[in-house]
């Protein structure tokens, strides 16, 4: 009996023993997949908001698809421009610093929200699906990089692309039908046949590279939400009209001019331009006010070196700013001359009698100049300019006997030449003489353009001659009310100099 006892207590115990190394087991078990559930449970729930294109978590989405794209098809440095991809599927494709992609055609792309393609137009959600569908009516896309996209036949009306960038595009057929192209790039881009209809186009870039031929278009307006910017202000644009206007205004260089002396000064300029050999094509097409400046249209033939012209323009205008300047002075110092005179014949009939009087004045040099004038003349200012017109007249009548041997010339008809010179110079120095004080700082400038006419014309320097010439006369035309021979004297001088 106690052997049967003994035998079933280690009985017993065995079967305790056994039963708590399976519960000890099952509990491990339980406690590590408990682990792994609360371990992966967030980062399926993360993964599963990033496919779903969720903003709170955009910060993980590009290393989630770097990941996620490890060993996927790879077209880091390749050219894809022009590559039609529709109907392929780019899953867990690499597209991130591929060379260049250019018109690359996503239309009806598969699974391309999964393809790692960080920093290229692809990347922001509203643009990829735009690639990928082509339909975009109504949505905006302001401010959006969509330089060189496929978006030929695209469905865009009235879609807002306000200071996007669509450069080099491919807009051929598209439905921009009351879109707003405010501020929009177009440098480059390609909207053949493309729907314009009602469409705000107010500050769009364009310039000769730009197509725009066939577009569809019964007229457009130039100003957000400005019923009266409309174009053609009634009616609509005739077949090809809306073609021909805009590729014109595209070749044109534009100038912003702030007052009317200067945009005289810049017609004045673009003129002198056009006479010049080879810019025979430059026409101004209109000036159009914006706030308190305006911008000048200068149209340009396609072959024209712009950049050029541009330049050169800019320097005529301030030449001309100056000259026009000089002109003002010109007719203030008239006016006054005027007044001044009407005020003498006042006296005289006032007075009945002649208020005629010597009047000594002492020339540079120590020479006495005796006028006889209608009334005293006295004060600083009108010393000064007989001392400056007595220079001026000096300069001239030395340069005169100074001529010096001209090139290209025979002995004899050099003689002659110098003659001529000589007499003319005389002349011009003598009409100088007559001009008033308010012009004598005209008077110096033809007498400094003179002697570097002649300068130029003894080094053989024809283009400065035929600029400084140019200026040459305008200053002696300005001084034409008072010194009307001035002008002839120095044309004729000009031709002798070979000006």
């Amino acid at each position: 009996a106690g052997a049967g006892a003994g035998a079933g207590a280690g009985a017993g115990a065995g079967a305790g023993a056994g039963a708590g190394a399976g519960a000890g087991a099952g509990a491990g078990a339980g406690a590590g997949a408990g682990a792994v559930v609360i371990f992966f449970l967030p980062a399926l729930y993360m993964a599963w908001r990033m496919r779903r294109e969720d903003p709170r978590f955009a910060g993980l989405r590009p290393f989630g698809l770097w990941l996620g794209t490890l060993g996927g098809t790879d077209f880091r440095g390749a050219d894809i421009s022009g590559v039609c991809f529709r109907r392929a599927n780019l899953k867990h494709a690499r597209l991130v610093d591929v060379k260049a992609m250019q018109r690359a055609d996503f239309r009806d792309a598969g699974n391309l929200r999964f393809a790692y393609a960080q920093g290229t137009l692809l990347d922001p959600p509203q643009a990829r699906q735009l690639l990928i569908n082509g339909k975009g009516s109504g949505k905006s896309y302001a401010g959006l990089n969509l330089a060189g996209a496929f978006l030929a036949e695209a469905g865009l009306p009235q879609a807002d692309f306000r200071e996007a960038n669509l450069n080099d595009a491919d807009l051929t057929g598209a439905d921009l039908s009351g879109a707003r192209l405010i501020r929009t790039q177009l440098i480059g881009a390609d909207l053949t046949g493309a729907h314009l209809t009602g469409a705000c186009i107010e500050g769009w870039n364009i310039d000769k590279s730009t197509v725009l031929q066939a577009i569809h278009c019964e007229h457009v307006f130039l100003g957000a939400d400005d019923p009266q910017s409309r174009q053609p202000p009634s009616g609509q644009f005739a077949d090809g009209e809306f073609s021909r206007l805009f590729q014109e205004v595209a070749e044109t260089m534009d100038f912003i001019v702030r007052s009317r002396q200067e945009l005289n000064a810049l017609l004045r300029a673009v003129q002198k331009l056009r006479g010049e050999e080879g810019n025979e094509g430059l026409e101004v097409q209109g000036v159009a006010r914006k706030g308190d400046a305006a911008v000048v249209h200068v149209a340009t033939p396609p072959d024209m070196d712009r950049e050029r012209i541009h330049a050169q323009a800019l320097r005529e205008k301030e030449l001309e700013m100056k000259l026009l300047a000089a002109e003002s002075k010109a007719r203030e110092a008239e006016a006054k001359y005027l007044m001044e005179k009407e005020h003498k014949d006042d006296l005289k009939d006032l007075f009945g009698r002649n208020l005629q009087k010597d009047v000594h004045i002492i020339a540079q040099g120590g020479n006495a100049v005796t006028n006889h004038h209608t009334q005293t003349i006295t004060g600083s200012t009108i010393i000064g300019s007989t001392l400056n017109q007595g220079d001026i007249h000096g300069r001239l009548t030395n340069l005169a006997r100074n001529i010096g041997p001209l090139p290209g010339a025979e002995d004899a008809a050099e003689a002659e030449t110098k003659a001529n010179l000589e007499n003319l110079l005389a002349q011009l120095a003598e009409a100088l003489k007559e001009v008033p004080a308010g012009q004598t700082e005209n008077a110096g400038n033809v007498a400094d353009l003179m002697e570097n006419a002649v300068e130029y014309a003894r080094a053989g320097k024809k283009s400065l001659l035929k600029d400084t010439g140019e200026n040459l006369k305008k200053y002696a035309e300005a001084l034409s009310t008072h010194a009307p021979s001035a002008l002839q004297c120095t044309t004729e001088i000009l031709k002798l100099l070979g000006g």
